[in-house]
């Protein structure tokens, strides 16, 4: 790429301060022009602070002197930001949830078609080498046919939380399993290339507004032809998990450690599976660098790894089908028994 993509950062919270501005440092494929935030003395403060020229809290005055915007505000911002970008014609890199629910992702992809430029949602698994390289290399014909997934993400909350409207229910969309269910759908359809998947049960917390545990039972097909698995998913903001995903199949299994820095782990009955050698990244500012470059390889005409508001309409699909389908969790006070997937 000869020249930057010229962007403005929209949303200047923990998530811009701790990954995307560190990342714009780190880039050269993308240059960041302006902060957008409504808080228009953070924008100011943080464009000193990293040497960026402009700072404001005018979104719209912004649009006609950019190519992209990152967007980094909270989620119930996200399609109405999203939708006056596209429709001026700049490419979109948002954060993750794309949206509170899939129609709000369709009309921004019917918005994104009509303009013809890339919509992607911050979905920084994709960018991890190793799960890159096990998508484009690992010999699933040699794992045998997959017999069950688990996958989980979690640790106690200590994000930096400056605005109430995380713990809001409509404004929000939903609690863990909005925030981070998506990164593990999303993970497994884009990894496994999951010709279907169907939600059959789902329990949370949630009776007293967004839930803070959540765990999800799936049925999925892996490979077209195959018989259906099941994928049990547990995501939490109280308790750190295993945070991994593990694929067993008739004749061994793969352990991802989606902590970033962990080569996966291969187990096999007989001795025969091949052993691919990974590459692994540290995570923090660096699955955010890679994520810049490749939202900037999209919108230069490239193909990149990227997470297009297509896969994410499917993913908010099976989202709103596990909130359909809520059943409580039960607690210790409440003959609480540990979790076993059935």
């Amino acid at each position: 790429m000869r020249q930057a993509v010229e962007v403005a950062l929209v949303g200047c919270g923990a998530i811009a301060q701790r990954g995307y501005l560190p990342a714009l440092a780190l880039v050269r494929e993308v240059r960041c022009r302006w902060l957008v935030d409504a808080q228009k003395g953070t924008a100011e403060t943080l464009a000193r602070r990293f040497g960026i020229a402009g700072a404001t809290d005018d979104y719209l005055s912004v649009l006609d002197r950019v190519e992209a915007v990152v967007l980094a505000a909270p989620n119930h911002c996200h399609a109405r930001l999203s939708l006056e970008a596209l429709e001026r014609g700049r490419a979109v890199l948002c954060e993750k949830p794309l949206g509170r629910t899939a129609e709000e992702i369709r009309q921004m992809v019917l918005a994104s078609e009509r303009a013809g430029v890339p919509l992607v949602a911050g979905m920084v698994f994709r960018q991890y080498p190793e799960l890159q390289q096990i998508r484009a290399v690992f010999p699933w014909s040699a794992l045998g046919a997959v017999r069950e997934i688990r996958a989980s993400y979690g640790n106690p909350l200590d994000w930096p939380v400056s605005r109430l409207t995380f713990f809001d229910r409509e404004m929000a969309g939903g609690g863990v399993f909005l925030d981070l269910g998506v990164h593990l759908i999303d993970c497994l359809l884009w990894l496994l290339s999951l010709p279907e998947a169907s939600v059959l049960e789902y329990l949370d917390d949630s009776e007293s507004g967004v839930e803070s545990e959540a765990r999800a039972t799936l049925a999925v097909r892996a490979t077209q032809g195959a018989g259906l698995a099941p994928c049990w998913l547990e995501v939490s903001r109280l308790r750190r998990l295993p945070n991994r995903v593990e694929i067993f199949g008739e004749r061994g299994s793969l352990s991802i450690f989606l902590a970033g820095g962990r080569v996966p782990e291969i187990r096999d009955t007989n001795g025969t599976l091949p052993r691919p050698v990974f590459s692994v990244m540290p995570p923090g500012v660096n699955v955010f660098a890679e994520q810049l470059r490749a939202f900037a390889q999209r919108v230069r005409g490239l193909d990149a790894n990227c997470a297009d508001g297509r896969s994410q309409l499917r993913v908010l699909e099976l989202v709103e089908s596990c909130y359909m389908k809520r059943k409580p969790i039960s607690f210790p006070w409440e003959a609480y028994e540990p979790w076993t997937p059935r």
